[in-house]
């Protein structure tokens, strides 16, 4: 059980590094829209449809990095059992909060495809720009997939006693 563990592990590091790469240069794309959206608009040429644009871009961001601070241990997190409990108590609660949170992201995966298949079904879209809303609730259900693996994953780690994974 541990070997196939330590493989899905390798592979799944892989795949929320280049979802992390992808989500960075996404963000720089933003940034790069934002500061020629505010910079024209002083001189009254503002970009059609930039705000469309930006929601749509953050929602690729965010969806695309959670997986990837997930399995870094990059998100925020309040410590408040870990020095009351020690030991295999702790491992185990470790395990719980891990699986119960991958519980939630199924649900959250879930009802992104049913909500994506709902915008595909009726055309929901942006207000400026003739973007539809499905492909983005899809990338939610694929960054919400990805995330609950990562749990799920982590959870396996933590039962068989395995280490944190540390950021190279």
């Amino acid at each position: 059980m541990e070997r196939y563990v330590l493989r899905l592990s390798g592979l799944v590091e892989g795949c929320v590094r280049v979802l992390a790469i992808v989500s960075g240069v996404l963000l720089m794309g933003l940034m790069f829209l934002t500061v020629a959206a505010v910079s024209l608009r002083k001189m009254n040429e503002p970009i059609f449809g930039a705000q469309d644009i930006s929601e749509a871009g953050l929602i690729a961001v965010v969806f695309f990095a959670m997986a990837y601070s997930g399995w870094t241990g990059g998100h925020i997190a309040v410590d408040l059992i870990g020095n009351l409990i020690k030991g295999r108590t702790l491992q185990m609660l470790d395990v719980g909060v891990r699986l119960v949170c991958g519980l939630f992201f199924v649900i959250v995966t879930w009802m992104s495809v049913v909500h994506g298949l709902d915008a595909l079904e009726f055309g929901d879209g942006f207000n400026l720009l003739p973007i539809p809303h499905w492909p983005f609730y899809f990338i939610i259900a694929f960054g919400s997939g990805v995330f609950t693996l990562v749990l799920f994953l982590l959870a396996a780690r933590s039962a068989l006693g395995l280490p944190e994974i540390q950021v190279k």
